[in-house]
């Protein structure tokens, strides 16, 4: 069998069967001793049965698939098959084992009429799982495809419930509750009072035995270490979800101020507000001082990987202009990493007429208006996708219309000084765009924006 990848999509996915596996068994067993299966029908317990042989092959499956999952070791995929197993018997072989071990289908088929809590008992050791389970939500949580706040946010409130669903079935064992659902329910609605430090179950101290007032103890002091906990998780997950936000208030607050003590006007100061908010939405982080988010974080990454994501995003927009089809792939990568991004409000000019260019654009987002404003003639409307100026790069000819913004627009910017940067490096291909430049402009001398 191929080793696998600990990050693989079958990985991933065969982790959730895990994961459910120990909901299963932290939800059941401790219920099942607790109630020592009095309100549940021979049919469950039955179907229970199946249940549980059904998650304790998939534990068994599992231990013989871990000598199969490489494992990362500084960065590096480690996949030898050799090297994977002894790294596993080194580490959580023996706890998975343990957890496997079916002592309980062993007991009910010698002892067919073996207590339900007796056998929950002997289940124990499946939640030694509960480790995988953790690590599994930590993948999840740096996963591309999650938001790692909502999936802490889950995990803490499954948590919680796992405790009070424990705290519960202990108190149902201790107080001797009427073993009905509607006891377990009792029990429950005591551990989330006790818990929660609300209203300490409601239970008179004189009618409690001496367990069940060392139990209730206990529970007080855990609950007022877990309210702790959930409120400094809690609070750090609302953090988390708003600290872009705060960001973008505090900053749009000082700006506004600014504007009102140097008296600029109501209209100017809506179109600076507007600005800002348009902004917020385009980048969803203020930290990035209103850069673009792609120029803000891939600065930060080897330049192999920010040249793969500058493709990734935005190599479709270069290939539609014609002087560029046919490029060396080298060629517009090192097109792309010149390429400014800009952003501009509605009914602001973008190049004018008459104007000698210096540069081209690219429309990543948004709607320009291509007029003349000398014939006072709209000429066209050019949306997501669409690029003008591009003989600029070539000459220096006078822009042959004015174009502005309708919308707020996302352009990205190609000086003429970068682009004759990268000709440089390719002489070739320079001969080749000199030649459609020049019968683009015999073609379209009239209505091009040079």
């Amino acid at each position: 069998m191929k080793t696998l990848h600990p990050e693989s999509k079958i990985v991933n996915s065969w982790s959730i069967l895990i994961v459910l596996t120990t909901i299963y068994n932290y939800i059941f067993i401790p219920f099942q001793m607790a109630t020592k299966g009095s309100i549940i029908s021979n049919s469950v317990l039955d179907l229970g049965f199946f249940l549980d042989l059904g998650f304790d092959s998939i534990l068994i499956f599992d231990l013989l698939l871990r000598f199969n999952v490489g494992y990362i070791e500084r960065g590096q995929f480690i996949n030898d098959k050799a090297h994977v197993r002894k790294n596993y018997l080194q580490t959580d072989f023996k706890r998975h084992l343990l957890s496997c071990i079916p002592i309980d289908i062993v007991a009910r088929l010698f002892y067919p009429n073996l207590a339900v809590w007796i056998i929950a008992l002997l289940r124990i050791p499946r939640l030694l799982r509960v480790f995988d389970s953790l690590s599994a939500s930590k993948v999840w949580e740096d996963s591309i495809n999650s938001n790692p706040v909502i999936v802490r946010l889950l995990r803490l409130l499954f948590v919680i419930f796992l405790v009070e669903h424990w705290v519960a079935c202990i108190w149902f064992l201790i107080r001797n509750i009427n073993i009905s659902f509607h006891g377990y329910l009792q029990a429950l609605y005591w551990s989330v009072m006790t818990l929660t430090t609300v209203g300490y179950g409601n239970i008179v101290a004189d009618e409690q035995t001496v367990q069940e007032l060392g139990f209730t103890i206990f529970v007080m002091m855990l609950g007022v270490t877990m309210y702790a906990f959930i409120i400094g998780n809690v609070a750090s997950v609302i953090t988390d979800m708003n600290a872009s936000q705060s960001r973008f208030r505090e900053k749009l607050d000082r700006i506004q101020t600014y504007l009102r003590e140097k008296k600029v006007p109501q209209g100017l100061q809506k179109k600076v507000r507007s600005y800002y908010q348009y902004m917020w939405e385009y980048n969803r982080d203020t930290s990035t001082d209103f850069l673009s988010v792609e120029q803000y974080y891939l600065n930060d990454l080897p330049r192999s990987l920010s040249t793969q994501i500058s493709l990734c995003l935005n190599q479709k927009l270069i290939e539609s202009v014609p002087m560029f089809k046919g490029a060396e792939p080298q060629f517009i990568e090192q097109i792309l990493a010149k390429l400014r991004p800009i952003v501009l409000p509605p009914e602001d000019y973008v190049i004018h007429e008459g104007q000698i260019g210096h540069e081209m654009y690219f429309i990543n987002h948004g709607e320009v208006q291509v007029f003349s404003e000398k014939d006072n003639k709209i000429i066209e409307n050019m949306e997501s996708g669409s690029f003008f100026g591009e003989l600029a790069l070539l000459d220096s000819v006078r822009r042959t219309a004015s174009v502005k913004t309708l919308t707020y627009c996302e352009l990205f910017v190609l000086e003429k000084s970068d682009f004759a940067q990268v000709m440089a490096d390719y002489p070739n291909f320079a001969d080749k765009i000199e030649e459609i430049a020049e019968k683009r402009r015999q073609e379209n001398q009239s209505d091009s924006i040079g």
